[in-house]
């Protein structure tokens, strides 16, 4: 009996150092996005002011092979110091949970009881928050976990505690069983898997304590996994226009060029800068300036080959777009179908009506280098010389280069 009450120890003890091990992890995920948001909401700031200093011409000395000092930026190594601005903010993060918890729905429950017990427990169960879906047989339950997940599942029936077990789930289950009060009971339920045990003849008060311990569970895991999932929103979408952001382009932009070079193929990348974006603003307002954006973002998007090309903001007013497997000849048509859409017609807001347009600097590659470990930076910075160049030509133009290299 030693042995067996050792073992019911440690299992419990194993629960408990995995709830912990989760809301320490919350807690972190949580100061993450709140560092990511506030980075996010500051860049957003900065872009509606004045231009950038790193945007203007007069600053291009001494930057090597590449005329801008944003082109360096993205290709640089990241500084690791960065990601821990702002560490340990536990009020602002203990905040977003509050939030997160406050706007959640009802959590779902299960419950699969004799008659005499169900509407007691029933109304236990929605006093403490949840959502409560009644199943009559083992099947019937099986069912509604396959159907959609349940953070709670109460029962009298042992064998259905292994059931649910067995089943496995990506999300967290939290089993209750009702039972007597025999200490044998308790150690089976426990062995079979379930998080509680509740005597059937025990206090209402108890029980309730028990279910609202449940529903915190349920509720830690909920706020977790929205800020897992937001957090890796943030980490790849730009805010403002919703399409790729400057972390994902710097990310997977050199292997995109990198798979190019492994099968041989062409790659393309354009980088097109709002002409005149700063008298917008002062013209219309920054509020407009921020419609002008999204709008653009969106014309962008709406001229690209689906599922191959794709786009990203990487300045204030500047974007990238990579074309995978794309020549010079046909990414100088996509180029110029980007150009048209822009200018052709106006951009329409609240209170706002206005022309833009749009410069383009494109680069391809012809070839493979037999060294390709620059070939990114190089094909980037091509890029962005074409895209000054359009702008001292006039502006409103795609100008287009060649890369290149000795083949294999």
């Amino acid at each position: 009996m030693a042995s067996r009450e050792l073992v019911i120890s440690v299992s419990a003890s194993r629960r408990r150092t995995r709830f912990h091990a989760c809301l320490a992890s919350a807690r972190r995920a949580c100061s993450r996005l709140c560092q990511r948001s506030e980075g996010v909401r500051q860049r957003h700031m900065s872009s509606r002011k004045e231009t950038s200093s790193i945007m203007q011409p007069n600053m291009l000395h001494g930057i090597g092979d590449s005329p801008t000092q944003l082109v360096r930026e993205i290709l640089k190594c990241r500084d690791p110091s960065r990601d821990n601005r702002n560490a340990g903010n536990e009020d602002t993060a203990a905040n977003v949970m509050t939030v997160m918890l406050r706007v959640q729905a009802p959590p779902a429950s299960l419950l699969v009881v004799d008659t005499e017990l169900c509407d007691s427990l029933r109304l236990a169960l929605h006093n403490a928050g949840f959502e409560v879906t009644v199943a009559e047989t083992a099947d019937d339950a099986l069912e509604a976990l396959s159907i959609r997940h349940h953070a709670l599942a109460v029962t009298d029936r042992l064998g259905l505690v292994r059931s649910f077990r067995d089943r496995g789930t990506g999300r967290l289950l939290q089993i209750i069983l009702i039972g007597g009060r025999e200490q044998c009971a308790m150690e089976a339920a426990l062995d079979a898997g379930a998080d509680d045990f509740v005597d059937a003849r025990g206090s209402e008060a108890l029980l309730q304590a028990r279910l609202s311990s449940a529903r915190r569970m349920s509720n830690l895991e909920s706020a977790l996994r929205a800020a897992f999932t937001e957090g890796r929103r943030l980490a790849m979408t730009d805010e403002l226009t919703g399409v790729a952001n400057r972390r994902f382009f710097a990310a997977h932009y050199p292997r995109e060029i990198a798979r190019a070079a492994r099968y041989a193929s062409a790659a393309a990348v354009a980088m097109c800068d709002i002409d005149h974006f700063k008298r917008i603003n002062d013209r219309c307002g920054h509020a407009a300036g921020d419609e002008v954006l999204r709008q653009f973002a969106q014309r962008l998007q709406s001229c690209l080959r689906h599922g191959t090309d794709w786009i990203a903001r990487v300045g204030g007013e500047e974007f990238a777009v990579v074309m995978p497997e794309a020549d010079l000849e046909e990414a100088m048509s996509i180029c110029q179908k980007l150009r048209a859409t822009v200018s052709d017609s106006p951009f329409n807001g609240k209170s706002m009506e206005t022309r833009v347009t749009a410069s383009f600097g494109l680069a391809a590659i012809d070839g493979m280098p037999r060294d390709p470990k620059r070939i990114a930076e190089r094909l980037l910075s091509a890029a962005d010389r074409a895209l000054y160049r359009s702008k001292a030509a006039g502006r409103d133009r795609v100008t287009a280069v060649k890369l290149r290299f000795g083949r294999r």
